[in-house]
């Protein structure tokens, strides 16, 4: 069996997205016989990953992406060399006009132009609606990574359950291993307060951040005190109002974007971990502060449940006192949070890169028909 995978995404300047397709694509690369994948749009290796811009060169990156506009405006056959020597092509949204030929699957991170449209830029809506209606029905069958997405698209979109496989996501080892050294590094570099609540992610309205200081903000002054609010992420979207509400908070702290080599240290110098987000696909963060060993409070819908089992507090993300009362147990009882996270750092163990990449090849077996 010989797969082409759209890699389009390390390309381009993202976290989430782009570190799993990072991850899997480098354990699938140590594992898989060589000859068995490739990689589009003409890219050899996955280079260094880099969050804060393309993995490879100036111009390797400019005529790749110049080529996938050629290819997805003008319908230039980009793909079609590739994927003409291949058994399975598969693509992500970056491929608008997938060739004939190949098998076709995918990987849906989430459905959330569709569930939470009020949460979306118009173009990113519009591109999920034209990826629903012209690329699903090519597809043999999707990679989601929980329960959550796949019910959505059964659902929302509707495809058979029978065509969507749930693989979750790994972590990397290193949220594991924060050294003391690393982490006073952290402190120093971001000016970090000896206690806090941490929330990472973008600033956008599906993070939920203004009930989430809301809710921090009813806390007793003396916890609000001690324990400040820390938000950590990139800019995001749709923030005017989450930007104003956050700095009017007299114990937010709004840190910005952090590296990714300092990130697991952020998570482990934090006192709690709070995620009350509205929808996860699956919540990346939520997972890394768990194998730092930070106690996690988090939201009880979508994907979270799901992530975090009983090894955290999960709350109704649109209850501002149900959250409140949620970091509050945790604050006040640091015997309790100890243990919580403990176990949390156990489940953590078990969602492995390694097993992702086995289960995903898999997929591509299953999805060919090749039984061996």
């Amino acid at each position: 069996m010989k797969v082409l995978y759209d890699a389009a995404p390390l390309l381009m300047r993202s976290a989430g997205v782009k570190n799993y397709h990072y991850a899997v694509l480098q354990q699938l690369l140590a594992t898989i016989p060589a000859g068995q994948l490739k990689i589009y749009p003409y890219l050899n290796g996955i280079g260094k990953n880099l969050n804060e811009r393309s993995n490879y060169g100036r111009w390797h990156t400019l005529a790749r992406l110049v080529g996938l506009v050629l290819s997805n405006g003008y319908h230039v056959p980009l793909s079609r060399p590739q994927a003409s020597k291949v058994d399975l092509f598969h693509i992500t949204p970056h491929v608008y006009h997938p060739p004939n030929g190949p098998v076709l699957t995918s990987m849906i991170h989430d459905v959330t132009p569709l569930t939470h449209p009020e949460c979306h830029q118009a173009s990113t809506i519009h591109l999920f609606n034209q990826f629903v209606k012209q690329t699903i029905p090519k597809l043999a069958a999707v990679i989601v990574p929980s329960q959550a997405v796949k019910q959505d698209l059964v659902s929302q979109v509707g495809m058979q359950a029978t065509t969507i496989e749930v693989i979750h996501h790994g972590v990397d080892e290193d949220f594991f291993d924060s050294s003391p050294e690393q982490q006073a590094t952290a402190r120093r570099s971001h000016e970090l307060p000896d206690e806090f609540v941490l929330f990472v992610g973008s600033m956008e309205p599906r993070k939920n951040l203004l009930r989430l200081a809301e809710a921090h903000g009813q806390l007793p002054e003396s916890l609000q005190a001690r324990f400040p609010l820390v938000v950590v992420g990139s800019a995001g979207w749709h923030n005017d109002e989450i930007r104003e509400g956050l700095r009017r908070s007299r114990h937010v702290r709004l840190v910005g974007y952090v590296s990714r080599t300092l990130l697991p240290s952020v998570y482990a110098c934090a006192t709690l971990f709070a995620f009350p987000t509205l929808y996860e696909g699956f919540g990346m963060p939520l997972l890394e502060a768990m194998a730092a060993g930070t106690p996690v409070i988090t939201s009880n819908v979508s994907a979270m449940p799901e992530v975090v089992g009983d090894c955290g507090v999960t709350v109704d993300p649109y209850d501002v006192q149900s959250l409140r009362d949620g970091m509050r147990q945790l604050l006040e009882d640091p015997n309790a949070a100890a243990l919580t996270a403990a176990r949390a750092r156990v489940r953590a163990r078990g969602f492995t890169w390694e097993r992702t990449a086995a289960q995903t090849w898999a997929f591509f077996q299953k999805s060919t028909g090749e039984t061996t």
